[in-house]
């Protein structure tokens, strides 16, 4: 059914008032900085920007809220307009109206040039380029901007075609507030048929992925889950420094429901009854703490910083979902079984498919634990090992580097200089870890080394913040023999070549060499245990 079109100054007006809503299966609000000032220019050439879908119910449906400063929270028993199509638009342009957007997150519009970007310092101090929350918001009208114009000699006050072409520029970009959208509206109370139309519709445009259109799905069988517990999980995962993403749970929740991991194909899952569907979330919620319990205290990583694929951790959901008790054979395997999947990058190639071979191997009640061992060995074909070479050029983005942070750990490494143990979280934040140059960057920068090996991970310790700034610049034969003098231990841990020859700045080429053989010697320790 169509509606009528509506301005956008009257759409911002009901986000105001919360007479329009986001329901639950909407995904949240990703737009950046670009999308927006892109919507913006197409506004104001008066080009098509799509339709807004609105539905019309008088269920009772679950909604989040609008990500906008400017947005009303949800009313209890209020049927507000629920926006299907359109909520990354409608979102966009509540925050572009709200005067209490940061500066650093707002439109720019030159006048000249007739173009819209993002906020930027560059931009920023140039008297060319106007604030669009500032007119859009009412927080300065057309002739102040004007005045502004002429006042930082951008116009002369005497040209007046000049000033009249910009004032008629800035008549139309306030007139961005009168632009009307052209509104559809379903009038439907069957669920299913509202589904089908979001995930037809949503599937058409910025394309959703299958996470996404079964999280509509689950939203309406299991109404406040996805706003509700899926949200406090991810906010308990982080706070433990795992960044865990609704798109995520769901593929967990399917693994731990239906046994493998891809997302079509689903229509008897969600046939099942909701109080079986919520078996299968608690399930899955008890599986994936208990997977971040095993990753930090069995494995020894702290976080998703050092953790190269999220997707290893669904095995550890399934087994972890289903079992209560690990042998302790078991346990051995998992975690190495964990360690060989992350280091040789197991799922980079045919996920899913891989991915589904490791739950079958798995089986419905994850007894199959050292089978799954057995299986990553024998697609190895041979024994799981680094060679020096390969980490050559190797930085901190590669799927070996969380090997040389627990090769660090596991050998009680310390802050060279507070001798504070090395870990994620510390109560005095200048001891949190951060990766350090060994031979500083400014050094090798200067004598023109490339980025490569300069980042490469036998250039990186971990060191607490202070430390790392206490460095900055020092020469490594300095600051390194002050460290050996004090405790040789401290270097020795974090695999450091001793002979002292190699911290010279002539020789980083042979301390590289020296230092991938110590590390990779660790890293083949930990992956043989």
């Amino acid at each position: 059914m169509i509606g009528h079109p509506l301005k956008v100054e009257d759409l911002i007006s009901d986000v105001k008032t919360g007479e329009i809503g986001i329901p639950e299966i909407q995904r949240d609000y990703v737009w950046r900085k670009p999308q927006i000032a892109k919507l913006l220019d197409s506004i104001y050439r008066g080009f098509p920007v799509g339709t807004l879908l609105l539905w019309d119910t008088a269920l009772a449906v679950e909604m989040r809220g609008l990500k906008a400063g400017l947005a009303a929270p949800n009313k209890p028993d209020f049927r507000p307009k629920i926006v299907l199509d359109g909520q990354q638009r409608l979102t966009s342009l509540a925050r572009v109206f709200d005067p209490d957007l940061p500066r650093d997150e707002r439109v720019l519009f030159n006048v000249f040039a007739e173009t819209f970007e993002p906020h930027s310092n560059r931009s920023a101090a140039d008297p060319r380029w106007i604030d669009t929350t500032e007119l859009m918001s009412g927080s300065a009208s057309e002739l102040d901007v004007l005045d502004r114009l002429v006042e930082a000699g951008v116009i002369d006050i005497a040209d007046r075609p000049a000033r009249n072409q910009i004032h008629d520029r800035l008549k139309r970009l306030h007139a961005i507030r009168q632009y009307k959208f052209p509104i559809e509206i379903v009038k439907e109370d069957d669920l299913e048929v509202v589904t089908e139309i979001f995930i037809r519709v949503n599937s058409a445009g910025t394309r959703l992925r299958e996470a996404e259109l079964a999280l509509a799905r689950l939203a309406w069988k299991l109404p406040g889950k996805v706003v509700g517990d899926f949200e406090k999980l991810e906010d308990a995962c982080l706070e433990r420094g795992f960044d865990i993403d609704t798109r995520f749970l769901m593929r967990a929740l399917v693994v731990v429901g239906t046994g493998q991991s891809r997302f079509r194909d689903l229509k008897a899952y969600w046939q099942r009854p909701a109080a079986g569907l919520d078996r299968d979330w608690k399930r899955t919620e008890r599986g994936l703490r208990s997977a971040l319990d095993f990753v930090e205290g069995n494995v020894g990583i702290p976080g998703s910083e050092l953790l190269p694929s999220h997707m290893t951790l669904l095995p550890l959901v399934a087994v972890l979902g289903n079992r209560t008790h690990l042998s302790g054979a078991e346990g051995r395997a998992l975690r190495r079984w964990f360690l060989i999947a992350n280091a040789f990058q197991r799922y980079s190639g045919s996920t899913e498919t891989i991915l589904d071979q490791d739950l079958a191997t798995l089986g419905a009640d994850s007894s199959g634990v050292e089978a799954l061992h057995n299986r990553a060995l024998t697609d190895l074909r041979g024994k799981p090992e680094v060679a020096p070479d390969d980490l050559a050029r190797a930085g901190a983005s590669s799927p070996l580097f969380f090997l040389s942070f627990l090769a660090a750990t596991s050998n009680d490494a310390v802050d060279w200089f507070t001798g504070i143990k090395i870990r994620r979280d510390n109560f005095n934040r200048d001891q949190d870890i951060e990766y350090h140059h060994i031979f500083p960057k400014k050094l090798l920068t200067a004598a023109g080394v490339d980025r490569y090996e300069r980042d490469e991970m036998a250039n990186l310790a971990f060191l607490g913040q202070k430390a790392n700034r206490r460095i900055l610049a020092k020469e490594p034969a300095a600051y390194l023999a002050e460290i050996a003098e004090h405790d040789p231990g401290r270097l020795e841990a974090q695999c450091v070549p001793m002979d002292r020859r190699l911290w010279a700045l002539d020789r980083f080429a042979d301390f590289l060499t020296a230092r991938r053989a110590l590390l990779s010697a660790e890293m083949n320790r930990l992956l043989g245990s």
